[in-house]
């Protein structure tokens, strides 16, 4: 076979690669709700969420406990606030926000891409205890691997 045939094979091989990679990427992703979000309106979910369900903080992060439902999180380099404590055995849906740049979020096994001017919203039953991370998925500058934090079951009032 000469190098000219080699170099048509190969890059014919790539571009069928290529072609493919939205297929195989999207059998990974889970399925997830997105919609357009006013920032000022979201942060007002969070802020009334705040508000009503702080329970401490950790790092000048609150920490809720909100009650089973919808639950509100926003995301910016390099944290996601505020850090969640969930009750067991409990539907929540989360809805997420980036505040300022193209993030990513992994939480129970669950992805989403999160694009400023929309919330993205993942259901999720919590397990009976324990604690799982909430982590972004995509680069989001210099600090992108320290963006991550425990969402932790807890079985108190």
């Amino acid at each position: 076979m000469s190098e000219r045939s080699l170099l048509i094979a190969a890059g014919a091989v790539l571009a069928l690669l290529f072609a493919a990679m939205p297929a195989w990427r999207g059998l990974e992703r889970a399925r997830f709700e997105s919609h357009p979000v006013a920032a000022a309106e979201f942060e007002a979910k969070v802020a009334a969420m705040v508000g009503r369900d702080k329970v401490g903080e950790e790092d000048g992060v609150a920490v809720v406990r909100p009650p089973p439902g919808d639950v509100y999180v926003t995301a910016e380099r390099w944290r996601f606030s505020p850090i969640l404590q969930l009750a067991p055995s409990q539907r929540y849906r989360i809805h997420v926000a980036s505040r300022d740049v193209l993030h990513g979020v992994v939480v129970a096994g669950q992805e989403a891409l999160l694009v400023p001017g929309h919330e993205a919203v993942l259901t999720l039953t919590t397990p009976a205890e324990g604690r799982f991370t909430m982590v972004c998925s995509e680069y989001c500058g210099l600090e992108h691997n320290k963006m991550r934090h425990w969402v932790t079951v807890v079985d108190k009032p």
